[in-house]
């Protein structure tokens, strides 16, 4: 479980440090972000330290100032399972409704 907890930490410093380097790529300041987030120059430069307090939301709307909210479309998306899927491509047909109506 340690292992697990380090690894976040390690994640979210990571992140921070991208959105850092993100934001001077732009040459804004803390203040101005923070300002285009909603949120104080305290609250968003414990963002860029990685916090773990950071709402999703916070975290979205910077992608989204940033250009990259579209990054974020795989995150926890179901895994592909090519061997199930070739199952059910090769399995048998099955009809589309129900019984069919005799003629008469």
């Amino acid at each position: 479980m340690i292992n697990k907890n380090i690894d976040i930490e390690s994640l979210l410093e990571q992140l921070g440090q991208r959105l850092k380097n993100a934001r001077l790529d732009r040459n804004e300041s803390q203040e101005l972000f923070a300002q285009r987030l909603g949120l104080t120059r305290q609250s968003y430069s414990k963002m860029e330290k990685g916090s773990p307090q950071t709402l999703i939301g916070n975290w979205l709307a910077a992608s989204n100032i940033l250009g990259r909210l579209e990054d974020w479309k795989d995150v926890l998306a179901e895994k592909e399972d090519l061997f199930a899927e070739f199952e059910k491509k090769s399995g048998k047909r099955q009809r589309a409704g129900g019984k069919r109506k005799r003629k008469a």
